[in-house]
């Protein structure tokens, strides 16, 4: 099933990100946004490891319609299209509102070999405007050289964070990069790719709700690995692909990682973003 003409592909190249329609029925939306509203209700459980920053990590475990909003045919599809290798998705994002996350490149926490081979997609769960903190993203900026802890002459590590968001700062004023925001409708999908400048901007009215869903996609035949945990070497590591397909996740540790995500209490630590 291909969802995306060539002029959309053509887009994609040069901006780095796209929106395109999904056709993911109304009741699956609708029914990612009831499936997690009691971790957004219930202090007990955001006290859970998978509950940081108001944003729920891979509730796929415990939804069945945020899996299938991650593994929905016309989204793998389109990612199929656009990278010409089969995406494999390994991690899922729930949002009940705006983020408000400075902005970053996604390959400073998931990287790949060769360069380039994963991506974001985003899912309005409900229609996004602009006074709800939408996604800010700069068109474009993908074609920069890899931008990572190294390139801004930081130790790979998670402790000097804050100095690369400065860092992309003063990049985006150097370049005079040009904001774009998500304002979409629900069921839309905003995929970008790996190196471009994105993240959430401010929500004008602290009283809405902005749910939505990402999803993280790397693509076959590719070695992956974290840059944030690569101090001394690159840290390679088997992403926990979520079940499409031919894809296959033990089933122990899957019911392992759900327990934890019903209860609040984990031992495992899981990928975070």
């Amino acid at each position: 099933m291909t969802v995306l003409n060539e002029q959309q592909i053509e887009r994609y190249r040069r901006d780095g990100y796209l929106i395109f329609e999904t056709g993911i029925p109304t009741t699956m939306l609708d029914g990612a946004v009831a499936d997690i509203a009691e971790y957004w209700e219930q202090k007990k459980l955001r006290s859970s490891s998978h509950i940081d920053d108001g944003r729920l990590q891979d509730g796929w475990l415990v939804s069945e319609n945020i899996k299938n909003i991650a593994t929905f045919p016309s989204v793998l599809s389109a990612l199929q299209v656009l990278y010409d290798r089969k995406p494999l998705p390994f991690q899922t994002l729930n949002f009940p509102r705006g983020t408000e996350q400075k902005v970053h490149a996604d390959n400073v926490h998931f990287n790949s070999e060769p360069f380039g081979f994963m991506c974001g997609v985003w899912i309005a769960l409900e229609d996004i405007g602009p006074d709800q903190g939408p996604l800010v993203y700069y068109p474009g900026s993908h074609k920069l050289p890899e931008m990572n802890f190294e390139e801004f002459g930081l130790e790979a590590d998670y402790a000097n964070y804050p100095q690369y968001e400065a860092r992309i700062e003063n990049l985006i004023i150097e370049r005079r990069f040009t904001p774009e925001y998500g304002i979409v409708k629900k069921g839309s999908a905003i995929v970008w790719a790996a190196n471009l400048l994105h993240g959430g901007s401010p929500q004008r009215d602290k009283s809405l709700s902005r749910h939505s869903q990402v999803t993280h996609y790397f693509f076959e035949d590719g070695k992956y690995w974290r840059p944030g945990y690569s101090r001394k070497a690159r840290h390679y590591f088997d992403p926990m692909w979520i079940p499409c397909a031919e894809n296959r996740v033990p089933a122990r540790g899957l019911r392992r990682i759900k327990h934890a995500l019903q209860t609040g209490v984990t031992k495992y630590r899981l990928l975070k973003k």
